[in-house]
């Protein structure tokens, strides 16, 4: 295990900066674009929980894990969970709709699983000329 985050946050709207904020603390583990894609990535799904599990007073956990050769992210909350699409697509005439389709195109695995409690996780493979 390079580096481990976890973090407890408060569903509503300052979850997704919150999130992307304490990414700060993984600077210097992974190359900059990675960092990058992991904000982007984070703040989508923190977003998507906060839109679609409905459960306003309940807590959102955040858990990044960065392998020497992988980075997983699991986003959990007590939502009812869904069925994600094989390729998500986002409506072009709507505003929202890109979290998933941002995972899909960005990560090199992504799933939800359900259990009592819904978590979209994905990973993505590190580069082994930056593998710490």
């Amino acid at each position: 295990m390079v580096a481990r985050l976890h973090l407890q946050l408060r569903s509503g709207p300052q979850a997704a900066g919150e999130g992307r904020h304490a990414l700060d603390r993984l600077d210097g583990s992974l190359d900059p674009d990675q960092l990058g894609e992991l904000r982007l990535l984070v703040t989508e799904l923190l977003s998507n929980s906060v839109r679609h599990a409905c459960m306003p007073d309940d807590w959102i956990s955040l858990d990044v894990d960065i392998h020497t050769r992988a980075v997983r992210v699991v986003v959990t909350d007590e939502g009812p969970g869904f069925v994600p699409e094989p390729s998500p697509k986002p409506h072009l005439d709507r505003p929202g709709g890109w979290g998933l389709c941002l995972v899909d195109r960005l990560a090199d695995r992504w799933g939800v699983d359900s259990n009592g409690r819904t978590a979209v996780w994905f990973e993505f493979d590190r580069s082994f000329a930056h593998a710490a």
